[in-house]
């Protein structure tokens, strides 16, 4: 057999290969891992796809992402359990016929290299002061055993901003209990950012300003007084209506006594 026939024999199986999948990147937030890629160049549309996960020396299929479509991710969220072991990913393009060359992701190590949400945020005004709570996002991820939220949201940077000025400063909260922002100026709105904070991952959002006033500002308080003043004024007027009233009713049905007849209390 000569090496013309050899060549013949072998070139139905490089063109009968698929294109294999690219840009593979695991994305992951908050612990919630996904695999994603792009489909390669003239991938037939009845393509499907399946993914392994690197464990334990040896690839292994990850359940649920068996038989993928097009433009369908595998969530690796089950299969990445433990946030301090590094992990790789990698897919194929299938078809009933055809196979494709394996994808591999990039190494994956979820504690350094998950993005962080923003925490919840509760800002309220103490008269110069402001109260300030913080607490942890909800996510699978962040609440299972292996991966404990106070690993993460144990320290917290705050960025507080005085609306009127534009001037702030920022302090460390390190706990998830009410903390008092003190010193600032009575009346005043302030808006607070709160970014998580961790020495082994620098990968996090801020959350939204949260503003609040330290307390109610003079201009707030005068329309209150007023309304009062007048709401007094005009029950003042009414019950002496009143009296009135009720007395010029007294005096068409009663007569007065002859020592208080000279008194024009009925405007005769």
């Amino acid at each position: 057999m000569g090496p013309w026939t050899l060549l013949l024999l072998h070139l139905p199986l490089v063109v009968s290969m698929l294109p294999a999948p690219t840009n593979v990147s695991i994305v992951s937030f908050n612990l919630e891992h996904t695999l994603t890629w792009l489909p390669g160049p003239e991938t037939p549309d009845n393509t499907h796809f399946t993914v392994q996960s690197l464990r334990k020396n040896s690839w292994q299929l990850v359940k649920g992402c068996a038989r993928l479509k097009t433009r369908q991710s595998c969530d690796l969220t089950n299969t990445f359990k433990d946030p301090f072991y590094h992990y790789k990913a990698r897919v194929q393009a299938i078809t009933t016929t055809q196979k494709s060359n394996w994808s591999l992701s990039m190494l994956f190590y979820p504690l350094t290299d998950t993005l962080l949400g923003p925490p919840v945020v509760s800002v309220s005004g103490c008269g110069n002061c402001l109260l300030l709570q913080v607490t942890p996002p909800t996510s699978r991820g962040l609440q299972r055993s292996l991966s404990p939220t106070q690993l993460y949201y144990r320290q917290f940077t705050c960025k507080v901003r005085r609306t009127r000025d534009g001037s702030q400063f920022s302090m460390w909260v390190t706990s998830t209990e009410k903390t008092v922002i003190g010193y600032l100026e009575p009346g005043a709105e302030y808006c607070v950012t709160v970014t998580p904070s961790t020495s082994f991952n620098p990968h996090s959002v801020p959350s939204e300003p949260h503003c609040a006033f330290t307390s109610p500002t003079a201009a707030n308080t005068v329309p209150v007084v007023l309304s009062v003043l007048c709401a007094f004024s005009l029950l003042v007027v009414l019950l002496c209506g009143i009296v009135v009233y009720s007395g010029r009713l007294l005096c068409m049905h009663k007569p007065l006594p002859k020592t208080l007849s000279s008194v024009p209390l009925c405007g005769g």
